[in-house]
C-alpha cells in the first residue's frame, strides 16, 4: 500500500492529537528519565501553539496517509537561517517501511526552500532507534544537556 505525504493545515493540527499521544508513550517508555511525566505541556496546548505558529509562517507540517488515515507526521520550525526539526513521529506498526525518511526528505525541502543553513533537532535519551536514524541522515551530536528534579520543601 502506498503512502502520501501532503502538508496540512493549522485547521487540520487536531487530527494528530492521537500521535502526539503516541510520541507521550514511546519517550515515557523508552526514557527512564521522563518517568510518565512526558510531555510537561499537555497534547492540547502543543496542538495550539502549533496552530498560532502555522498562522505566523514559523511553522510546516506534513503527514504521510496510508489506508485512509494518517500513520506519522513530521513539523519543522524555521527562525531565521536556523531550521528546527520539532517532532517526528510514525506509529509503531508502521516503522521500518521508509515513511520516516520520505518524511526527513520532506522536511530537508523546507529546510532548502527557506534558506536555513543548519538543522538542529532533540533526541530523547533512551530513543536508541531515532538517534541511529539522524546519524544516518547526518546529524551529529552537540550539546548533552543535563536535568534534574529539584526536591520540594528547598
Amino acid at each position: 500500500m502506498s503512502v502520501r505525504l501532503r502538508t496540512i493545515n493549522r485547521t487540520e493540527m487536531p487530527l494528530l492529537e492521537p500521535l502526539y499521544l503516541e510520541l507521550a508513550r514511546h519517550h515515557n517508555e523508552v526514557s527512564a528519565h521522563f518517568r510518565g511525566s512526558y510531555p510537561s505541556v499537555s497534547v492540547e496546548d502543543q496542538i495550539k501553539e502549533c496552530v498560532e505558529d502555522i498562522a505566523a509562517g514559523k511553522s510546516f507540517v506534513a503527514v504521510a496517509e496510508q489506508g485512509g488515515g494518517i500513520v506519522a507526521f513530521c513539523k519543522v520550525d524555521i527562525v531565521g537561517d536556523r531550521g528546527y526539526l520539532e517532532e517526528l513521529v510514525v506509529k509503531p506498526e508502521y516503522r521500518g517501511q521508509g515513511i520516516g525518511s520520505k518524511l526527513m526528505d520532506w522536511a530537508d525541502g523546507v529546510f532548502l526552500e527557506h534558506g536555513v543553513r543548519q538543522v538542529e533537532l532533540l533526541v530523547v535519551v533512551g530513543n536508541e532507534d531515532a538517534r541511529r536514524f539522524y546519524e544516518q541522515r547526518g546529524f551529529l551530536p552537540s550539546v548533552l544537556e543535563m536535568k534534574r528534579v529539584q526536591p520540594t520543601g528547598c
